[in-house]
C-alpha cells in the first residue's frame, strides 16, 4: 500500500502497477533523432485510490555516454486538496519525488525507459485535475533538456456493455435504453455519439455548421467530423495532433454515430470485442497492468 509522504528530494524505490494512459503516450517508439521524447504532452483519466503510470522513453542525444537527470518543476494539484495527491518519476525501478539522476549510463542514441506516477488518494474528488511538468536531460549536456507535461483528471469509473443491433446497454450495472442501437458499418462498430461521451464522463458539443463533434474531458479535447476520416486531439494549450481514422462518423436515420474504438481509446478507455455474442465491452479508465 502507498503511504502519504512529504514531497521531498528523498529517493524512494516503489513497486507500482502500470495504469491507464492516454493511447498516444503508452510505450512510444522513438522517432526522429531531433527529439529526445516523441511526445512532450500526456493525458490520462484517473480513478481515486489507484496509481496511474505514464511510460515513455528518453533518448540520449548527446554525443557521449551519460547518465540522465530529471526534475519535477511543477506540481499543480487541486487547491485545498493537495494532501490527497502523490506523484513521482522513475528510471526503470528507481524513483524520485522531486529530482534525481539515473543509476544507469545511457549510450549515445540509446534510450532509457522512464515513467511518471499520478496517484490520487481516495480523498481526491471526481473532476479534480492535475498538471505535472518534468524536465529531463543528459547529465553531461543540460542544454539538451526536454520538458514534458502530464495532465490528469479524476473520473467516475465505468463498465459498459453494448450488443450490436440491440438498444439495451449496461453502464455501471444499470440498464439503459439507447435511441439507436450500436451497429456494424463497413466492418467498424458505430455507437451513438452522445451515449459514448456521457458514459466516459466527457462533455459533448455539436457544431451544426461544420458538422463537428467535440468531446471534452479535463484538459483533453477530441474533434470528429461527419464523413471525415480524420480526428484531432488537443491537450492543454499547446499540444495538437491529427489522427487518421479508418471509419468516419456518420448520420444514419437522423442519428449521429461515431466509431466506438477511436472515441473510447482517445478518452482513455479499453475497448473490447466478443465476436460470439457481438458484444462491445468498455472499461473506463483503462485498467492497470501488472
Amino acid at each position: 500500500m502507498f503511504k502519504k509522504m512529504n514531497l521531498s528530494s528523498l529517493t524512494v524505490v516503489l513497486v507500482l502497477l502500470v495504469a491507464m494512459v492516454f493511447p498516444f503516450t503508452s510505450y512510444q517508439s522513438v522517432g526522429s533523432a531531433e527529439k529526445a521524447v516523441p511526445e512532450d504532452t500526456y493525458f490520462t483519466p484517473l480513478e481515486a485510490g489507484k496509481a496511474a503510470q505514464v511510460y515513455f522513453y528518453f533518448k540520449n542525444l548527446s554525443k557521449k555516454e551519460s547518465t540522465l537527470s530529471a526534475k519535477i518543476t511543477v506540481k499543480d494539484f487541486p487547491k485545498g486538496n493537495e494532501q490527497n495527491w502523490f506523484t513521482q518519476f522513475c528510471y526503470s525501478n528507481i524513483c524520485f519525488l522531486d529530482e534525481g539522476t539515473s543509476p544507469n549510463k545511457v549510450k549515445n542514441n540509446a534510450t532509457e525507459e522512464m515513467h511518471v506516477t499520478l496517484y490520487p488518494y481516495t480523498g481526491a474528488k471526481v473532476g479534480e485535475k492535475i498538471r505535472i511538468v518534468l524536465e529531463v536531460w543528459p547529465t553531461r549536456e543540460a542544454n539538451l533538456k526536454t520538458t514534458l507535461t502530464f495532465y490528469g483528471i479524476v473520473v467516475k469509473p465505468s463498465n459498459i456493455k453494448l450488443v450490436i443491433d440491440k438498444k439495451n446497454a449496461v453502464v455501471g450495472g444499470k440498464d439503459i435504453t439507447l435511441d439507436v442501437p450500436p451497429m456494424i458499418i463497413s466492418g467498424r462498430t458505430m455507437v451513438p455519439l452522445r451515449f459514448i461521451g456521457e458514459a466516459l464522463s466527457a462533455e459533448i458539443l455539436w457544431d451544426n455548421a461544420t458538422r463537428k463533434v467535440t468531446y471534452v474531458l479535463g484538459d483533453l479535447s477530441a474533434f470528429f467530423w461527419i464523413d471525415k476520416k480524420e480526428a484531432m486531439v488537443k491537450i492543454g494549450p499547446v499540444y495538437q495532433r491529427t489522427i487518421p481514422l479508418d471509419a468516419a462518423p456518420i448520420i444514419k436515420n437522423s442519428r449521429t454515430l461515431v466509431p466506438v474504438r477511436y472515441v473510447g481509446e482517445i478518452l482513455g478507455a479499453e475497448v473490447g470485442w466478443e465476436a460470439s455474442t457481438r458484444t462491445v465491452t468498455i472499461l473506463f479508465p483503462k485498467p492497470s497492468k501488472e
